[in-house]
């Protein structure tokens, strides 16, 4: 393990800590939540509403729409007043994005994923949550070969 980190420091310092950083950049899937990876116009959401598939729990619904050509995976939420005071709908909407950050990468390409939460939503913690949203994903098709994450 020295061997490596002794290896790895004098790779980095011939030639230059940024060619190091930039190379094992490449290799890492990026874990972020970008501005890209969210659903904003209104015309993004009518079409997922309108042409997407529903799958329907007792804490989540979710609609999904494969945008062909597309490469990027989007989130949209809708979160209404009857799951509870703002302080419970951000809470909830803060879970419902991190189980997209932490499992966009075994999605299909290409889809744009709408969360409607409702308010069991509320009450279900966050391990329940991602179990009942990534079995609903994997039992329509849309969720392949996905990894544990605590």
């Amino acid at each position: 393990s020295s061997a490596k980190v002794f290896a790895a420091s004098i790779r980095a310092s011939a030639i230059g800590w940024t060619e190091v950083f930039s190379k094992s950049a490449a290799n890492f899937k990026s874990r972020s939540f970008s501005y890209r990876e969210r659903l904003h116009l209104q015309k993004d959401y009518n079409k997922v509403f309108k042409k997407g598939r529903k799958l329907d729990n007792k804490a989540v619904k979710i609609l999904a729409y494969k945008n062909e050509g597309q490469q990027i995976r989007r989130l949209g939420l809708v979160t209404p007043r009857k799951v509870g005071t703002a302080v419970i709908r951000n809470r909830t909407k803060r879970r419902l994005r991190e189980i997209f950050r932490t499992n966009k990468h075994s999605l299909e390409p290409g889809l744009d994923l709408i969360f409607i939460s409702k308010p069991e939503t509320a009450s279900l913690d966050y391990g329940s949550l991602k179990k009942i949203i990534l079995n609903s994903l994997e039992s329509a098709g849309l969720c392949s070969n996905r990894r544990e994450r605590i």
